[in-house]
């Protein structure tokens, strides 16, 4: 009851009236303009002295939230690069002792740099690896060490005479690493090359070099220089390649072999002595595949780019002259990052076909796990492919495609009317970090084995970083 009759006293209650309405509206009116006056340039000077106060303490959180923020990021930084340089400090190098020897290219007949067997029996071993993506930065560290560890375990399982990469050693995007120091990740990924202690030189990828990173492609080719020149990196062969042509580090290495078991080469000067007892059976060939083009700097609409004539102007005239040298056909194996528009046509033909081989394309192994199977080349057509057939090209191994690891035969007709053979294959990635989720998946994750024959035959094998890897030769 008194809780109703509370109510229904204070329901009987009603607003005094308003005596003057035209007061009462003006007195509201100039209570706005009252507000509105203060934020204008007749603010009294005590108002003003309040107002930059007030605008200063305001900017000042501003910038130490900022600053607060920067060095939390460069302490984790520092500790997490740190970290992982003192764990690839305690990784042991590869056990293996080659059968063959390197001669330098300023040693060699050919000015490339010379793998040389020391029977003529002896297979050389490359291991391909691809898309590495540290991170070297605040937000990467976890997954960088995932990346190396990675990376130690297939090198030292393989035990290859040369590791070959196909780009992408780094991943400088900020909102992935935290970072923009490109130079930073490639001094990381070549360091544990170093301690592996093999042989091991690299192709350009599209995020080594991104437009906002600090360093550019010349930059880290000089840098890359610096570390062969200076045997900083004991065993890295990165050469810059030829300047009158487009992209940093097209090179050639190749594989020699002795005649005869009487034919010993073990240093520049039994080479020397006993060269012309030798032959050329196997040229690695290596393209820098541009990155990002047609006005798509950041890589946001995925055109790439594609490798250009003058480069496979190189190649093709290379291949003539070694080919003279030889006495017969040098074979190669041509490596770079970016797909060619082949891997596409010709996956899209054996796709078409229910999965099943056809009159062109004879399945080898691995899969196109990119969605829809979809592989991402350059934007325009060029002439690898064709130059490969008619110069003794065997195969092309790529990278930039992270879940496709198909290996295809193609049979197609060069140029001499001749039907040969191209394998197109991609190598297993090693990223932890670039595809939202691919730390969670581990089927694409490896390298490939490629065993090249002393006839200059090839065959190639995946090894996956973990499940299965007892698969045979193809």
């Amino acid at each position: 009851m008194r809780e109703k009759e509370e109510k229904d006293t204070l329901g009987s209650q009603e607003p005094a009236p308003v005596q003057d309405g035209e007061k009462y509206f003006a007195e509201e009116e100039e209570g706005k303009k009252k507000k509105k006056r203060k934020r204008r340039k007749d603010m009294t000077p005590e108002e003003k002295k309040k107002r930059r106060k007030r605008d200063l303490i305001i900017v000042g959180c501003v910038f130490g939230i900022i600053a607060l923020f920067c060095s939390i990021c460069a302490i984790v930084s520092y500790v997490g690069y740190s970290g992982n340089f003192d764990y690839i400090a305690t990784i042991e190098a590869v056990d293996y002792d080659s059968p063959f020897t390197l001669i330098e290219a300023e040693d060699s007949d050919t000015g490339y740099y010379e793998f040389v067997a020391s029977s003529p029996d002896d297979e050389f071993r490359i291991l391909h690896l691809t898309d590495i993506h540290l991170g070297a930065g605040p937000f990467s560290a976890q997954k960088d060490r995932w990346a190396i560890e990675a990376v130690r375990t297939v090198v030292q399982r393989v035990k290859a005479d040369l590791v070959i990469v196909t780009g992408d050693l780094g991943f400088p995007v900020p909102y992935a690493a935290g970072t923009i120091n490109n130079k930073r990740e490639i001094e990381m990924f070549g360091t544990l090359m170093d301690e592996l202690d093999v042989y091991w030189t690299v192709c350009f990828g599209n995020h080594d070099t991104e437009i906002y990173s600090l360093y550019s492609r010349e930059d880290i080719s000089d840098y890359f220089t610096e570390m062969n020149e200076s045997n900083e990196w004991e065993k890295f062969l990165y050469r810059e390649g030829p300047e009158d042509i487009a992209g940093y580090g097209n090179d050639i290495i190749l594989v020699r072999h002795p005649n005869s078991e009487d034919v010993q080469i073990v240093d520049t000067a039994s080479y020397a002595a006993n060269v012309e007892n030798t032959q050329l059976t196997q040229a690695m060939v290596m393209f820098d595949s541009h990155s990002y083009t047609d006005g798509d700097y950041f890589g946001i609409a995925w055109k790439y780019d594609n490798i250009h004539q003058d480069q496979i102007d190189w190649y093709a005239n290379e291949m003539d002259e070694l080919a003279a040298y030889n006495g017969s056909v040098v074979k190669s194996l041509i490596f770079f990052h970016i797909p060619l528009r082949e891997y596409g046509k010709y996956w899209d033909e054996y796709k078409d076909n229910d999965h099943q081989n056809t009159q062109n394309v004879t399945y080898v192994f691995g899969k196109a796990g990119e969605s829809g199977e979809k592989s991402y080349p350059g934007v325009d057509e060029d002439l690898v492919f064709e130059t490969a057939a008619d110069k003794g090209g065997q195969s092309i191994f790529c990278g930039h495609d992270h879940y496709n690891t198909f290996a295809i035969d193609v049979k197609t007709t060069n140029s001499a009317g001749q039907e040969v053979t191209v394998r197109l294959e991609y190598g297993m990635s090693i990223d932890y970090i670039a595809y939202t989720g691919i730390a969670d998946h581990i089927e694409q994750r490896g390298g490939t084995e490629i065993k090249i024959s002393p006839d200059g035959s090839f065959q190639s094998r995946q090894r996956p970083y973990q499940g299965e890897d007892e698969m045979e030769f193809r």
